[in-house]
């Protein structure tokens, strides 16, 4: 607990230094270390311009990074690329273009996908955008698709999977995000490897894996530790008021609601779960122990910090293993750098028996 607010900070958003800091304390950790490395290819596509206006610049450098990493023409029998979930397919438009073949895009909102429809139009000859909710309508990929997903959060990536496994098409190159979106309780391996050996893992242990501010501003992260103080001390005021001495789960908050003060935050808090705070309840006592508790809180999250990778590469080689339990051959690397996205581990499948 000797570590000052700056040290903490700056181990938590630095992987490299946290890991080397814990390997001096904790045994055995240095061998889980030497199993993160993954191969890194980091290039980016030498994208038009124009075509990213009005995409936000690190969202667009990823797209760079995703299409550089890719073979340079589309490869055969792959004829078409078919973005999932995509949005208004900015991923899809460039690579589309990039490769000068067909893109069909599949996203549920119909409203991105009139105005992705009409920002690929003057860069890709043959567009189509399918409108449909992928987790409640199957969509049949084809022999000639060559599948892309671009941080394809939790029940969506894994239900891509499943369908393309089970389909002709023979390319799938998919960055995986947000894991624990749609678990409503322990996290269900989808390989037979990773069913054996069942880590049964909770939502928020699979959140573990993403709860990273690398790419957050300095005013994101003051937010974040702000919010995070203040929903401390309504902690103990819930606990103090319910007589109850155990943690309430409560919804979050956007960070507009730091402007009206504590007071506001914490009654907002308090609204969400109809409990009464009395009126003219001295809520500073409270807010110190916070302050205080809080700081405690994230020199011990640092220890479990330090096992985010580890358990994303967990997560990420079920993903794998179910590939190549259905017969494909399946390539991790690393596909940018950590400050364009945190979330940069791209799996690569094809069917056995095809070359790139």
């Amino acid at each position: 607990m000797q570590l000052s607010d700056a040290q903490v900070d700056s181990l938590d958003s630095q992987p490299e230094a946290l890991h080397g800091f814990l390997a001096d304390f904790l045994p055995g950790y240095r061998d889980l270390l030497a199993l993160l490395p993954l191969p890194e290819y980091s290039r980016s596509a030498p994208l038009a311009e124009r075509m990213g206006t009005g995409v936000p610049g690190r969202k667009w450098m990823q797209t760079a990074a995703f299409v550089g990493v890719l073979p340079t023409a589309i490869p055969a029998p792959a004829q078409t690329v078919v973005d999932w979930c995509a949005g208004k397919s900015h991923l899809g438009r460039a690579l589309a273009h990039h490769w000068q073949c067909p893109l069909h895009a599949v996203e549920r909102q119909a409203s991105l996908c009139d105005e992705g429809a009409t920002l690929a139009a003057p860069w890709v000859k043959d567009v189509t955008f399918s409108c449909k909710d992928v987790l409640k309508d199957s969509h049949a990929f084809a022999a000639p698709d060559f599948v892309i997903a671009l941080h394809a959060c939790g029940d969506l990536h894994r239900t891509l999977l499943r369908q393309w496994r089970d389909s002709d098409s023979t390319y799938l190159c998919l960055v995986p995000c947000c894991y624990q979106l749609w678990l409503d309780d322990l996290y269900m391996p989808l390989s037979q490897a990773a069913q054996a050996d069942d880590l049964a893992l909770n939502r928020n242990q699979v959140r573990l894996a993403v709860q990273e501010m690398v790419t957050s501003s300095e005013r994101e992260r003051r937010q974040s530790h702000t919010m995070g103080q203040w929903r401390m001390a309504f902690d103990l005021i819930q606990r103090e008021l319910r007589g109850v001495d155990e943690y309430l789960p409560t919804p979050s908050l956007g960070y507009h609601m730091l402007a009206q003060g504590p007071e506001r935050v914490i009654q907002a808090l308090a609204d969400k779960k109809s409990l009464v705070i009395p009126e003219g309840f001295d809520i500073q006592p409270y807010l110190a122990r916070a302050e205080q508790r809080y700081a405690e809180y994230l020199r011990m999250q640092l220890v479990s910090h330090g096992f985010r990778r580890a358990l994303e590469l967990w997560l990420v080689l079920d993903l794998t293993l179910y590939l190549e339990e259905g017969g494909c051959q399946v390539e991790l690397s690393s596909f940018c750098s950590r400050d364009i996205t945190p979330r940069n581990i791209r799996i690569f499948a094809k069917r056995n028996g095809v070359s790139r």
